[in-house]
């Protein structure tokens, strides 16, 4: 049996965030919109949002408070937020902070318990929250259209995810116009994190025929239009290029399951603030070399959708691609210390880890961390 869950409705292409008035809407009359501390509105995009949803008799609460790798602290707070103005949506707009905390917040809003009890499995997710629209601003997290968040309780370095069918969006509206003001950096973390997770879904235990095709074309317009787009970001057909195969990645991620790099890279991110793109970045080729006996298959359908003739080049492929986007090949600037490893092994047995195609022992991932710090 294949089981699929996506948004309502998934609306993608130049010029779509025009709609936005219109969808938020038919949802309700008084939004919160969840977003950034600043780079939503140094580009103008915060402003040109919100000026739209007035346009169309939509009162809005801001709360832009989201910082990278998004705190139960301040998520708590936008949930208290949300109830204290009684609104009646929950707009994401930014990254994949941004849709993980504006999810979170409109279906916890609904809910009883502290969002600690949530993230921490105590309390189960049973009723449909406010509606949530997402309005993403980079391509990669993919988090616009899964059913879940990754949130981070800094007190105990724990960084997992919240998860629910409540959480999918009724409307996602991705437009590849809005990732123009992407830095180059930015765009690289994104655009790995994404290609990270078409090729984990592709090699999931977790994968199934539709997950496969979608993957397998996301593998492929990320890996030769990311370079493009982190040399040019004001390329908007390379541009649009990613954030197609960004969003196809998510279609098949959200739905066969991750693996060891998403496992291995919420505890580093936890543990010691590297953003999440990079920490797949430089895990991705480790991880897959160890994978590869496993999946040899698979892994040489991959090489001739990038041009590579064997699956044991693709790791090495990879490495090249990080170069290009001027990603390092380890951690090693980000001082990660050996006693820490075992520690950083046992969080990363989270849901992601169970999907890996391969079997690893503690000492498995423990040799990889070893090779990358």
């Amino acid at each position: 049996m294949i089981s699929l869950m996506y948004p309502q409705h998934i609306i993608f292409g130049k010029g779509v965030i025009n709609q936005l008035g219109e969808r938020v809407g038919s949802l309700g009359s008084k939004a919160l919109l969840v977003t950034g501390r600043s780079a939503m509105r140094k580009s103008g995009i915060l402003e040109k949002v919100i000026n739209q949803l007035s346009s169309n008799q939509i009162d809005v609460e801001l709360f832009d408070k989201v910082e990278h790798d998004p705190s139960l602290t301040t998520v708590a707070e936008g949930i208290d937020e949300a109830r204290k103005k009684d609104v009646s949506v929950v707009i994401g707009l930014g990254g994949g902070s941004a849709m993980d905390s504006a999810k979170t917040i409109a279906v916890i809003a609904k809910e009883e318990g502290t969002l600690e009890d949530y993230h921490e499995g105590k309390l189960k997710i049973k009723r449909p929250g406010l509606p949530f629209v997402a309005v993403p601003t980079t391509a990669g997290t993919g988090a616009e259209i899964t059913n879940n968040a990754v949130l981070t309780n800094r007190e105990k370095k724990l960084k997992k995810s919240i998860r629910s069918p409540f959480m999918i969006a009724k409307v996602a509206l991705v437009d590849p116009e809005l990732t123009l003001s992407c830095p180059p950096s930015l765009t690289a973390h994104s655009g790995m994190d994404a290609l990270t997770q078409a090729i984990e879904s592709f090699i999931s235990k977790g994968s199934n025929p539709i997950t496969d095709t979608l993957a397998l074309r996301a593998i492929e317009l990320i890996f030769y239009n990311l370079p493009l787009a982190f040399e040019d970001g004001s390329n908007i057909s390379t541009r649009e290029k990613v954030a197609l195969g960004s969003l196809l990645s998510a279609m098949a991620f959200s739905n066969s399951g991750l693996g060891a790099v998403h496992g291995l890279s919420h505890p580093l991110g936890a543990h010691y603030n590297i953003p999440h793109g990079l920490a797949c970045a430089v895990l991705l080729p480790w991880v897959l070399e160890y994978n590869l006996p496993v999946c040899k298959e698979k892994m040489d359908i991959i090489a001739k959708k990038i041009g590579v003739k064997r699956g044991e080049d693709v790791p090495d492929i990879i490495r090249d691609l990080l170069n290009k986007l001027k990603i390092p090949l380890t951690f090693k600037e980000w001082g990660i210390k050996k006693e820490d490893i075992p520690v950083l092994v046992r969080k990363s047995r989270s849901g992601s880890m169970a999907k890996n195609p391969r079997e690893a022992t503690d000492e498995d991932l423990e040799n990889i961390l070893k090779k990358v710090i």
